[in-house]
C-alpha cells in the first residue's frame, strides 16, 4: 500500500497521464484499510490513507490547471480565427455595414455636370474618404446611382490606397458618364452598396 501511494502521488503530479493515479490510490486506500483493520501497523496505515487521499487533490488541481491553459489556449485560437475571418470579410466586401461604421467614414456630394460645349460635359461626384482607424488602410468603394423607382442608373468605384490612421482624402466618381444619362444623374441618390478595407 505505501508503495501504491507514493507511486500515485509521482503520477499525481504528471497531467493527463495522473489518472492512472487514482487508480493506485484506491489500491493503495483499500490495502492501508485492509492493513488497519488486520495488522498492528496502524502508523503506517494511515500514511498510506493520507497519501492516497492527497494523490486525489494534487491530480484533481494538476488536471484542472491543465484544463484551463488548454482552455485559454483554444480560446486566443479562436479570437485570432474570428479576428483573420473578419478581416478576410471586410476585404472580399462582405461585411459593407461593419467596414462603414467602424472603418471609414465616406461623405458623397452632390453630382455635378457642366457643359463644355460641343456636346461634352465635365462631371463629378465629390466622394470624401477618411480612415477612422489608426493605422494605413486601403479601401475601396462600390458607388451607385438609382433613380426614385430604385432602378440602377450608373455605378462607380473609388480606391483610396495607403491611408493614414486619420487620414482622408477627395475623389471624383462618376466623372465618366453617358451624356443621356446626366439629367437622371442629377436627381439621382447616390449610395455606397459595397466597402471593403485591407
Amino acid at each position: 500500500g505505501l508503495v501504491l501511494s507514493i507511486i500515485a502521488i509521482v503520477f499525481a503530479m504528471i497531467p493527463i497521464i495522473n489518472v492512472i493515479s487514482y487508480f493506485l490510490a484506491i489500491l493503495a486506500i483499500i490495502f492501508g484499510i485492509v492493513t488497519l483493520i488486520r495488522d498492528s501497523k496502524k502508523v503506517m496505515s494511515i500514511i498510506v490513507i493520507i497519501l492516497s487521499i492527497c494523490t486525489f487533490a494534487v491530480a484533481t488541481n494538476m488536471n484542472k490547471k491543465a484544463v484551463d491553459v488548454i482552455n485559454k489556449s483554444v480560446n486566443e485560437n479562436n479570437k485570432e480565427l474570428n479576428k483573420i475571418s473578419s478581416d478576410l470579410n471586410k476585404s472580399l466586401g462582405n461585411a459593407t455595414e461593419d467596414v462603414l461604421k467602424n472603418d471609414v467614414e465616406v461623405n458623397l456630394g452632390t453630382f455635378e455636370a457642366k457643359s463644355l460645349g460641343y456636346g461634352m460635359y465635365d462631371t463629378k461626384l465629390e466622394v470624401t474618404v477618411k480612415n477612422k482607424l489608426n493605422e494605413k488602410k486601403s479601401f475601396s468603394l462600390h458607388i451607385e446611382a438609382v433613380n426614385k423607382n430604385g432602378e440602377r442608373i450608373a455605378e462607380d468605384y473609388v480606391s483610396a490606397n495607403d491611408l493614414g490612421g486619420g487620414q482622408s482624402q477627395k475623389f471624383k466618381a462618376f466623372s465618366l458618364v453617358d451624356k443621356d444619362k446626366i439629367k437622371e444623374l442629377k436627381n439621382a441618390e447616390f449610395k455606397i452598396i459595397e466597402a471593403s478595407v485591407f
